[in-house]
């Protein structure tokens, strides 16, 4: 092994080595270490470039006056370095610090009267680290640090966070809440256009508050592709920092009104063919809202007057970020829809000549790509305040994806900052014994600092509003996550550690700011020590009931659960309840060929047998099911019922601070919304509730169910691993 490399490979973040959930031992060799770092743009191929590249990053510090980005949690004790000649050091070091309140603070001591921290030759010339101590007064937020010394300038960011993450009075005061949770697409309303929309959404507001429920749990709601509506994963999508259009109500927006009159006959039956569909037709939906939208668009900029100036405001409001979105779309109309990789390499950056060009001779099409996401942002605004109106606690809960697809706006957009080639997943675990591949490309976590963490903000601000709680998938990214090769075996994959302590400050800081409770999806393969860090940032754990189990099997007692956790029977990963208990994925991954051999799949029927046992018994000792319930073979609808509420309950019942309750149990489907390991043979982020979310909330066994819900987390002592003040 190079020692060089080795040490390179450690300053870009590369780690040396892993273990998977199973205890298997993996070291990264001298070609994976070569390939990370080619696709950080770190030239590694021989000895002679790794040398170079190493000397490049460690002297990169020593070559500028401020650091692109310092990070601060305890202002009492924060400090921001400069780096002076060592011939200036009796010089005056003059900063000034740009407040983000409009203030600003400022000092001038000579360099030998600060304290030297480091030192080192850089080209001949002895640079020293100096340190300037911070006021102690500062107010958390983003900063500016401008600072001069001996003919040398240099500026940047100070981020000033607080201790930990936003946490509501209620969990503060141990209380314990409950929502409804769902993926918005998938819950039908009696007029909508073929998928769920911000209506449904407030609709379930509605029901939910109706029941006792504090909050309403989405799948992300992020930007896909226009152009490809048939790419339907949420957890792939276009952007992080915009909204999906389909989700909005058409009918709801005034303009609907000059276009209603207009719809044909054939255009309303195919409004009722995409209503009354087992499935989301996307293709479908995308065609019938995008022909109103410009409708609508061109309405509105007829009318002008107050509906036209708030959307105006709204575009000043979003600023380039809106911007450079909406060329990305009208980019990708005009090359038909081309992944942005395969177009001319004029229109490859959106800060290219061309690009500018083509956005001054577009501009009514951007425009038209923000009104939609005006709309968008609209009706979320609108679904966030009925539920409070309906006195939820934490209102809604939104869902962060942990990456981005290759071709979207937002790797585009970020191109500085998001790895080429690469691709990141999680080594095998008991799901994924052969460990997965997502198919996002990862941030670099070197350009990430210098880009003073400019996309990592946006990301979580663009989340985290109209937000009492977000969730943030694969939470573990924080640390580290496991990068792979485009199109190689996730067995060659490596982990690449992130500068987490700066992270998770950010996190709180924009979670303190938005008022906005944090959880961490934290399943699969969990570096040692890593809950507890999420336990002292106040980042709630994700706790799912069918994994919640002791290393013999035995399901966990509900007081088992760590208060500072969210509770939930499955994810849509997962079957529903009925699914697996009747093992529909199992006949489901026989159907498809998802095993592969015929003793994997008579180990898996035989596992589910056995978890039913276990999850059976640990139902009847909480007296949430008769000890005779039928464990195996069909249930009729009471039975299915019955097993539905236990479940529910059984999560319901635990000590964490707030259980989510998936809609689609309630509705008592039995299909699940994803088979992971499959594209093209399951019909994957499809599938609708059978049932209207009005026939739900007036259905009286729901009620009662939710009812009894409501009534489990509000009886037992809170638990006192919980904080008590923020």
């Amino acid at each position: 092994m190079s020692e060089q490399l080795a040490r390179l490979a450690r300053l870009a973040g590369i780690e040396e080595q892993y273990w998977d959930i199973f205890g298997n031992h993996f070291r990264v060799d001298d070609d994976a270490r070569r390939r990370l770092l080619a696709a950080m743009g770190i030239a590694a191929d021989t000895e002679a470039l790794a040398e170079q590249s190493l000397r490049h990053l460690e002297e990169m510090p020593w070559r500028r006056l401020v650091e692109p980005v310092t990070v601060v949690r305890d202002a009492l004790k924060g400090r921001v370095t400069v780096t002076v000649d060592d011939a200036d050091e009796a010089s005056i070091v003059r900063w000034t610090l740009r407040l983000e309140d409009g203030r600003t603070l400022d000092g001038a001591p000579r360099g030998d009267a600060l304290t030297t921290i480091a030192a080192r030759e850089i080209d001949g010339v002895r640079r020293l680290c100096k340190e300037i101590r911070l006021p102690a007064d500062l107010s958390p937020g983003y900063h500016r640090l401008e600072a001069e010394c001996g003919g040398r300038a240099g500026s940047g960011r100070l981020i000033v966070a607080p201790r930990r993450a936003y946490l509501p009075d209620w969990l503060r005061r141990g209380g314990r809440q409950w929502g409804l949770a769902c993926h918005l697409y998938a819950v039908r309303r009696a007029r909508d256009w073929g998928i769920g929309d911000f209506t449904t959404l407030e609709r379930m507001a509605d029901m939910g508050g109706g029941m006792g429920a504090q909050a309403l749990g989405l799948n992300p709601l992020h930007a896909m592709f226009p152009g490809w509506p048939e790419h339907a994963s949420p957890y792939s999508p276009s952007s992080r920092l915009f909204l999906n259009p389909l989700f909005v109500d058409l009918e709801a927006v005034p303009e609907f009104a000059a276009v209603r009159d207009k719809l044909s006959k054939t255009f309303m039956t195919r409004i009722k063919a995409a209503r009354e569909a087992r499935h989301v037709d996307y293709a479908l939906v995308s065609d019938l809202k995008t022909e109103v939208f410009g409708e609508m668009f061109a309405a509105a900029r007829r009318q002008g007057g107050a509906r036209w100036a708030a959307f105006e405001a709204f575009t000043e409001e979003a600023g380039p970020t809106l911007r450079t979105f909406c060329l990305f779309e009208a980019l990708s109309e005009r090359f038909e829809d081309e992944s942005w990789r395969d177009w001319p390499d004029a229109y490859r950056r959106p800060d290219s000549a061309r690009s500018e060009a083509f956005a001054r001779d577009n501009a009514e099409r951007m425009s038209f790509h923000a009104y939609r996401q005006w709309l968008a942002d609209g009706q979320l605004g609108a679904a966030a305040r009925r539920a409070a109106d309906r006195g939820m606690s934490v209102g809604l809960y939104r869902d962060l994806a942990v990456g981005v697809a290759q071709n979207g706006a937002e790797a585009w957009t970020d191109q500085d900052t998001i790895v080429e080639g690469m691709q990141f997943g999680a080594p095998g675990d008991a799901m994924n014994p052969l460990g997965q591949a997502w198919g996002a490309p990862p941030y670099r976590p070197i350009a990430l600092r210098e880009a003073a963490y400019d996309p990592f903000i946006n990301v979580l601000r663009a989340n985290m509003r109209h937000a009492g709680a977000l969730r943030i998938d694969h939470v573990m990214s924080l640390q580290h996550l496991f990068w792979i090769p485009n199109g190689a075996d996730a067995r060659s994959g490596a982990y690449v550690s992130y500068p987490m302590d700066d992270l998770v400050a950010i996190v709180a800081l924009e979670s303190q700011r938005n008022e906005c409770l944090v959880i961490g999806e934290d399943l699969g393969t969990v570096p040692d020590g890593f809950r507890d860090r999420m336990a002292k940032e106040a980042i709630l754990s994700y706790k799912v009931v069918y994994f919640e189990r002791w290393p013999d099997g035995l399901f966990k007692r509900p007081d088992a659960y760590p208060g500072f956790s969210l509770a939930t029977p499955t994810t849509h990963d997962l079957p529903t309840l009925l699914g697996h208990w009747r093992g529909a994925d199992l006949d489901l991954r026989r159907d498809i060929g998802v095993f592969e051999t015929e003793e994997q799949m008579a180990a898996d029927e035989a596992g589910r047998r056995r978890e039913l046992e276990l999850l059976h018994a640990a139902l009847v000792d909480q007296d949430l099911l008769p000890a005779d319930f039928p464990l195996f073979g069909s249930l009729d609808d009471e039975q299915g019922r019955q097993l539905v509420e236990a479940v529910n309950r059984f999560a319901a019942r635990t000590n964490s601070s707030l259980a989510m309750i998936n809609i689609d149990d309630l509705a008592g489907e039995r299909d699940q919304l994803n088979m992971p390991g499959t594209v093209l043979e399951y019909p994957n982020w499809r599938r609708r509730i059978a049932t209207t979310i009005e026939a739900l909330g007036a259905d009286e066994k729901v009620r009662a169910q939710a009812l009894a819900i409501d009534r489990e987390r509000r009886v037992g002592t809170p638990p006192s691993d919980r904080p008590v003040a923020n």
